[in-house]
């Protein structure tokens, strides 16, 4: 027996995958009509509940923004860094980062724990949705479901199957069209590969008909509708227009991105006033396309993102941290940067004070970055509870051979006017006596707050934590309709939608009146602060053909910060602090970059096997 993509992907019943389904149901009155174990496959596609159910399924094959590991590929790109001790990508990580990625090790870096009971290669991940998609449509064809009721989860599927498509060909290029489940039976299971031209045109027809079966649908939070496959093939367009897709520069692409653009904004969708509002529940469907809602049942796996993005001091995995590129694409309240382009030089016409850097910064700046003295921070850790500053610094003056007392003497728990003896100090002394073991390992001093939920604890099973994930947004196609007006050469309509995000209420940022290539990089910076954590700033490298410079180069941060307790006034919370910059040794080194090739990635090598070879491998692996 042969076994390739699409054997492995039928391996299992049918109706065992529906057993599955329906134990998720939402209607007891439905799984009250007969036991799961005998719910045939007629049954199901010809229940409306049950069909609906079974599309839910598949909304799972939308690979999560955290995915894979946490913070998805940001952590290869210049904006995020990778701590390995607590990475469990972080094998995958470093072949990249180091130029050996390989069709062997390619899984180490792309493998996707969803919910799942072991991580799955994305190849194999994508293809089982793929496939269940392909039996929904295979089964539909006689079903007695009314059409009011089954065309709308034919453009469900439609959207689904076009997103997990699009999803593999950023990642591997032209990749097999398989629009049938194939069954074990089956002459042949060694597929070609279509190429990237086909697999395009294949999505967006697929874009296409889910646009139809779903218009005059009502909108129902959290399911896809319209808008959300208008959006998504604008998007698509976007991708095809871009260097990587485009090295022609074919103008005619850009136009058929902009109209595709241009009728998102017709959909009538305004910013939220409030940044930090947009990733808690519930969704603001005032910007948000398409988004996703959790309960504990339902929640991001493990402990959610708290557990993977809470301050490390307050004891968590902290897999990955922001950098000091990343922290100084943040401009100052004037609208200058706080660093020239080479992130070491200070701009002398900002005013700004390497001492002070938390001093008049934009103020996504506060919603996003958890810097040394940032908060206060609501900290829920078991039976703890108070209020704190987030601590990254080292004392200037401590007592001899650590001992106490530790603690700033004014500092006290406003609560209970208690004296403070834990993350009351500084840090490192307490990490030298074991009593934060967890703090001092934040590799560059910074952590990332978008995604943390301070108003529960740092990990419960029953907390209901108020996380979201935002698949499209409004904001995203006016940066994407910015690009698209730089690329046809109308830099003024680009600034002006580019000022229309800075202008959000909470924001309100100078307008930029760049021209040319700092155009390109206000523009590229304003996208990477914005759509940060969102899947995004990996692929735009990628498709920009921007990875030099962005990708190859040094993790830099805070090297050292001392907190002075001696110049502490009576209620400072903190005394002074002293800031030194520079290359963080513990970051993993990044080498040169390898070449146009590592544009995308390698297919498994366990792939090509299993099809005899009938599979291409891309160039350059």
């Amino acid at each position: 027996m042969k076994y390739s993509i699409t054997n492995r992907l039928v391996k299992r019943a049918l109706s065992l995958s529906f057993i599955s389904i329906l134990a998720a149901a939402t209607s007891c009155n439905v799984l009250d009509k007969k036991p799961l174990d005998s719910i045939s496959d007629e049954a199901v596609f010809n229940d409306p509940v049950f069909l609906q159910n079974y599309v839910y399924n598949v909304y799972n094959g939308i690979k999560p923004p955290w995915a894979p590991g946490t913070g998805g590929y940001d952590v290869l790109t210049d904006i995020a860094v990778n701590q390995p001790e607590t990475h469990e990508r972080s094998a995958g990580i470093r072949n990249y980062l180091e130029g050996n990625l390989t069709a062997d090790n390619v899984n180490d870096l792309v493998a996707i724990v969803n919910g799942l009971p072991a991580a799955t290669p994305l190849w194999d991940y994508e293809y089982g949705f793929i496939r269940k998609a392909n039996v929904f449509f295979e089964n539909i064809e006689s079903s007695t479901i009314t059409a009011d009721k089954l065309d709308p989860m034919k453009g469900e599927v439609h959207f689904l199957r076009a997103w997990m498509y699009f999803e593999l060909m950023r990642t591997f290029g032209g990749v097999p069209i398989i629009k049938n489940s194939f069954q074990l039976n089956s002459e042949s299971f060694d597929v070609p590969r279509n190429t990237f031209d086909e697999c395009a045109q294949f999505v967006l027809a697929e874009s296409d008909l889910a646009i139809g079966f779903l218009d005059g649908v009502p909108v129902n939070t959290g399911k896809i509708s319209k808008a959300a496959a208008l959006a998504f093939k604008a998007r698509v367009l976007l991708y095809l227009a871009s260097p990587l897709n485009n090295p022609s520069n074919d103008l005619t692409k850009w136009k058929a991105a902009e109209t595709a653009t241009k009728a998102v904004f017709d959909l009538g969708f305004t910013l939220h006033p409030q940044y930090a509002e947009l990733f808690k529940k519930p969704l603001k469907t005032d910007e948000t396309i398409f988004g996703k809602s959790f309960t504990p049942a339902t929640r991001i796996p493990g402990w959610g993102y708290n557990y993977d993005f809470w301050p490390s001091g307050f004891d968590a995995q902290q897999r990955i941290v922001p950098t000091q590129t990343f922290v100084n694409m943040f401009q100052l309240t004037n609208g200058e940067y706080p660093y020239a382009a080479d992130g070491v030089t200070v701009n002398a016409a900002s005013g700004y004070d390497p001492q002070k850097p938390e001093k008049n910064r934009d103020p996504r700046f506060y919603d996003t970055v958890i810097y040394p003295g940032a908060g206060p921070l609501n900290i829920i850790d078991g039976s703890k509870s108070t209020q704190r500053l987030y601590e990254y610094w080292e004392d200037a003056n401590p007592n001899p051979d650590n001992a106490a007392p530790y603690i700033n003497p004014n500092k006290v728990d406003p609560k209970n006017g208690q004296n403070l003896f834990d993350f009351g100090r500084d840090s490192k002394t307490y990490w030298v006596k074991g009593l934060t073991p967890f703090h001092w390992r934040v590799q560059t001093g910074y952590t990332f707050k978008k995604t943390d939920d301070f108003a529960g604890p740092r990990a419960s099973f029953d907390n209901d934590y108020n996380q979201i994930v935002v698949f499209m947004r409004l904001t995203e196609f006016y940066l994407n309709y910015a690009e698209i007006q730089m690329a046809l050469g109308n830099e003024a309509a680009a600034r002006e939608y580019i000022n229309k995000v800075r202008k959000r209420s909470s924001v309100n940022m100078p307008d930029i009146k760049s021209t040319g290539a700092n155009l390109v990089r206000d523009y590229r910076n304003e996208r990477a602060i914005e759509l940060h954590l969102e899947d995004s700033r990996f692929f735009d490298l990628m498709r920009w053909k921007a990875a030099p410079g962005n990708v190859d180069i040094a993790i830099r941060g805070l090297t050292k910060v001392t907190m002075d307790w001696s110049v502490a006034k009576p209620g400072d919370a903190m005394g002074k602090l002293t800031y030194t910059y520079g290359v963080i040794p513990e970051a993993e080194v990044r080498k040169p970059w390898k070449g146009d090739h590592y544009y995308l990635f390698p297919i498994p090598n366990t792939e090509i096997r299993k099809s005899n070879g009938v599979l291409k491998q891309n160039p350059g692996y």
